[in-house]
């Protein structure tokens, strides 16, 4: 007891290092990426409502893990809280961070904000038996974490003192705005074609456009082929955005790096999306296909942060 209270003490007095914060930033990020990956797996075995209730497991039982989808839904609830205990770490260490910055804290708070957000979209889902609508807010949730989540460890390395200003040419930046908003589209028209197919958490549980029995119908094709065209023209941005860093040599060096791994996870991704489809969406490649949706996302807010930096204040 005495160690511990020592080790807070010292914590309080001398505060986190940046290379120490950047540590915590990672662990949460990593952690944040894991449960979008274990919430798939409920929802693809079927475990949805395996868990009745909330937060109990069910009427009469905390944890229960008496069968199979009981079994999964109970650990993915319960490594809920290791994130938690990840995030808030980071939050902290946002605040006891020396120096304090404020914009990592304003981050932090974000994401000590969002994880109780997430428990409440998730018992909402519990008690709407699986509604398409809260289940597609349940990821796009995630999603938003994930992006301050990577907000927070790519500015963790930027110098502590000076002035955060955009550091590419005003028609670059425009296109990784753009580029930004289009892969949100997709990755929002992506949860609509879940929501719309036999992955709904629960052979019961309603779907997008139709019911149950038409899982297999003419909703999920045109809502496939809506996502498939939003994907291609994202990819047109991307390749416009390479035309135009080719004669700003600053710029290209900036975003080469982000660029190029968003480039490749979306002709990843892509591929993957095409062959799941044709293969009667497989659970494993749907699986593989949402943790790619993450990296995405990811990689979209590294590039994003690529087109700023911090200089000195005059």
């Amino acid at each position: 007891m005495g160690r511990s209270t020592g080790r807070l003490g010292r914590i309080r007095t001398s505060g986190f290092s940046p290379r120490a914060f950047r540590s915590i930033c990672a662990t949460a990020l990593v952690l944040l990426g894991i449960i979008v990956v274990s919430g798939a797996a409920v929802r693809l075995t079927g475990s949805g409502l395996g868990c009745d209730d909330w937060p109990n497991c069910n009427g009469t039982k905390f944890i229960d893990v008496s069968n199979g989808h009981a079994a999964i839904e109970q650990v993915n609830r319960l490594f809920t809280f290791l994130v938690s205990a990840g995030v808030a770490l980071a939050a902290a260490a946002a605040w006891f961070r020396r120096p304090r910055r404020r914009d990592l804290t304003r981050l932090g708070f974000t994401l000590l904000l969002g994880v109780p957000a997430q428990g409440v979209v998730g018992a909402i889902v519990v008690w709407t038996e699986l509604h398409p609508a809260t289940v597609q807010l349940h990821l796009l949730l995630s999603m938003v974490l994930v992006w301050a989540a990577v907000m927070m460890l790519a500015r963790s390395g930027d110098p502590d003192i000076g002035t955060r200003v955009v550091a590419v040419d005003a028609p670059v930046r425009r296109l990784v705005q753009l580029l930004a908003a289009m892969t949100a589209v997709v990755v929002v028209a992506g949860t609509v074609v879940t929501g719309a197919g036999p992955h709904a958490g629960d052979e019961e549980a309603r779907r997008f456009f139709g019911s149950v029995d038409d899982i297999d119908g003419e909703a999920l094709q045109w809502a496939t082929r809506v996502h498939g065209a939003l994907v291609w023209l994202t990819v047109l941005v991307a390749l416009a955005l390479f035309v135009t860093l080719r004669r700003r040599t600053a710029d290209r060096k900036r975003l080469d790096a982000p660029l190029t791994a968003w480039v490749l996870t979306a002709a990843v991704q892509g591929t993957v999306g095409y062959v799941q489809y044709a293969s009667g969406l497989p659970v494993g490649l749907v699986v593989v296909h949402l943790a790619g949706v993450t990296v995405l996302v990811a990689v979209t807010a590294w590039m994003w942060w690529a087109t700023t930096e911090v200089r000195p204040t005059p």
